[in-house]
């Protein structure tokens, strides 16, 4: 069974890949935490975790999500991640969610897949994009094939530890807020953004969209607005967005 978590459809798109590859079921976490949906899920196959890395690890929402999660059935585990750089160590983090659960570990691996963090980072092209996701579908299948195998995933050299040691309850406590979210006057109202919301932190008044305090900063309400009438303060001005909407390609 493979379980996934994404604000831009990174690791959607990864989560899904691998699953026709192996034939099994892909469940979005996304729609479990949104409706506080806490039903214990049961799997005869190993279990697979496909999840971004925030600020070092894989977000706080999902990991909360995992442990609050009773898991019946094949205690087998693998965790993947998308990144745009390095997963720094996140790895060592999954290891620590699998003993809390009772899993046994088979393995943490990530995929480079394109930069969606467009409050901080300016966005490349579509074309751009396009690549860098082409280039990770050769290891995505190996992936795939290693988990089909029953194996564990090989072992990658792992990033300096600073930003999942240090800096990540450093970003946490400062700069991952709703803060600083608003919509122009080009915004149509679709409601996209509230539905796409994991937290359930928007809402529509006044037919505008308003943001609370809970935020994990997945960047689905920016990233995914259609009208791209979602601003964060000056920073993303006049950037890119990315938003993959892809199918797998086998």
């Amino acid at each position: 069974m493979v379980l996934y978590f994404s604000g831009t459809g990174n690791s959607r798109y990864v989560a899904e890949t691998i699953g026709a590859i192996l034939g099994d079921e892909v469940i979005s976490m996304n729609e479990r935490i949104k409706c506080d949906d806490k039903a214990i899920i049961s799997s005869q196959s190993p279990l697979v975790f496909v999840a971004p890395v925030y600020a070092g690890r894989i977000p706080r929402i999902v990991e909360k999500h995992i442990l609050e999660t009773r898991f019946d059935g094949n205690k087998n585990a693998y965790f993947v991640s998308t990144c745009a750089t390095t997963p720094w160590i996140t790895g060592s983090y999954t290891e620590k969610i699998c003993k809390q659960k009772s899993f046994h570990s088979l393995g943490f691996h990530s995929v480079i897949m394109p930069q969606n963090y467009v409050t901080h980072s300016d966005i490349l092209t579509e074309s751009e994009n396009d690549k860098i996701i082409e280039d990770a579908m050769p290891k995505i299948r190996e992936i795939a094939k290693t988990i089909n195998a029953g194996i564990p995933l090989p072992k990658e050299e792992p990033g300096k530890s600073l930003m999942s040691k240090v800096l990540n309850p450093i970003m946490y406590a400062t700069m991952i807020s709703a803060k600083g979210f608003y919509t122009t006057d080009d915004c149509d109202h679709c409601g996209q953004c509230v539905k796409r919301c994991p937290l359930n932190n928007i809402t529509m008044e006044n037919e505008k969209p308003q943001w609370g305090k809970d935020c994990t900063h997945c960047m689905a309400c920016i990233d995914g607005c259609p009208k791209k009438s979602i601003e964060n303060g000056k920073a993303t001005l006049g950037r890119n967005r990315y938003y993959n909407t892809k199918t797998p390609q086998l």
